[in-house]
């Protein structure tokens, strides 16, 4: 399954929690705090690996993002973006850093023939 086919947030949580996405990241004035773990991660040491918009989450009409990232040590997470008017500007700042990488990596693949 593909986090698309999913319209609820938490069952979107499940599924990935079953694929081994087992922690969840919060932003940290040094980075992504592993909320398991402890562990704090440089913005460029977290792959983003696919994000869903949710509209409906805890059956209300609110908005959030969940971003399916991994780290080059193997932690495989979320972090929920609940996309409130008084976010954390440094999570957007982050945020769009892992976006950015993935766009260039994405653009800088192998060439077709």
């Amino acid at each position: 399954m593909e986090l698309e086919e999913f319209n609820d947030l938490e069952e979107a949580l499940a599924f990935l929690q079953s694929q081994g996405y087992t922690h969840t990241f919060h932003c940290d004035q040094n980075g992504w705090k592993c909320k398991e773990t402890g562990q704090v991660y440089a913005p460029d040491q977290v792959a983003l690996e696919r994000c869903h918009r949710f509209q409906r989450w805890r059956r209300a009409h609110k908005v959030a993002v969940l971003y399916q990232v991994s780290v080059q040590d193997g932690t495989k997470g979320v972090i929920i973006d609940c996309c409130s008017t008084y976010g954390n500007a440094l999570a957007g700042e982050y945020l769009l850093q892992m976006k950015l990488r993935q766009i260039k990596s994405e653009a800088s693949g192998p060439l077709r023939p």
